[in-house]
């Protein structure tokens, strides 16, 4: 090879060097986009009436529980097996702040039922991404845009031992709650508050109530 030939190649080269920096710069790993932190409260308030048929049932229970702060995250390069879209919480308390019994009655006999172990004064809960990959996840990894929504479950834990109440007719006792629901997710990781609502479903078909969603920007730490 020639002194010119050989110039000549290493204009070229160092000319392919530098129009592919610009692209290998593209290809690099975006870091995952996060939300403002939020506070976010879990809201149950449920009622059932009377009912003469012999079942143990809750004439009314409201509790809540608070999340803070809880960030949420978009990565479209992450692996979509263990989610692109995520939550992340922190602390959490949950309280019970009404806790009535129905009376009892069977034929003739009605009675007024008693817990029969502690009410507890607070409680855990859970707050997390119910279920991934969806179509909707694959395609805001295509267009690098969070997803519209996203579903997501919520969860108490009352911890060992079991709420019972009971009387000479029978018992009942409060199993833990779980709630799935969709989130505004591209408005949360915008950073805007929102708030979903959705109906109760309960064990009677008497049960009415009314879970409440509030994602607040800003942290608030649970008292």
């Amino acid at each position: 090879m020639t002194k010119t030939m050989m110039t000549a190649a290493c204009a070229v080269a160092a000319g392919l060097a530098f129009s592919a920096g610009p692209a290998a710069a593209a290809e690099r790993t975006a870091a995952p986009r996060s939300s403002p932190p939020y506070t976010v409260t879990v809201s149950l308030e449920l009622a059932s009436p009377f009912v003469a048929d012999g079942r143990s049932s809750i004439a009314q229970l409201v509790f809540r529980a608070v999340f803070s702060p809880v960030v949420f995250e978009f990565d479209a390069e992450g692996d979509p097996l263990l989610g692109r879209s995520q939550i992340e919480t922190s602390t959490v308390k949950g309280v019970f702040t009404r806790f009535v019994l129905n009376d009892v009655q069977k034929g003739e006999d009605r009675r007024t039922p008693a817990f029969l172990t502690p009410r507890p004064a607070d409680f855990q809960a859970g707050l997390g991404i119910e279920s991934e990959p969806t179509a909707e996840d694959d395609s805001a990894a295509a267009s690098r845009v969070p997803p519209e929504e996203i579903r997501l479950s919520f969860w108490t834990d009352f911890g060992s031992g079991e709420i019972i109440w009971g009387s000479a007719l029978g018992t009942g006792r409060l199993d833990n709650q779980k709630a799935v629901f969709a989130a505004p997710f591209r408005d949360l990781m915008a950073g805007r508050r929102r708030i979903v609502t959705f109906p109760y479903e309960g064990k009677y078909p008497e049960d009415k109530g009314t879970w409440k969603i509030e994602f607040a920007p800003g942290v608030k730490i649970p008292k």
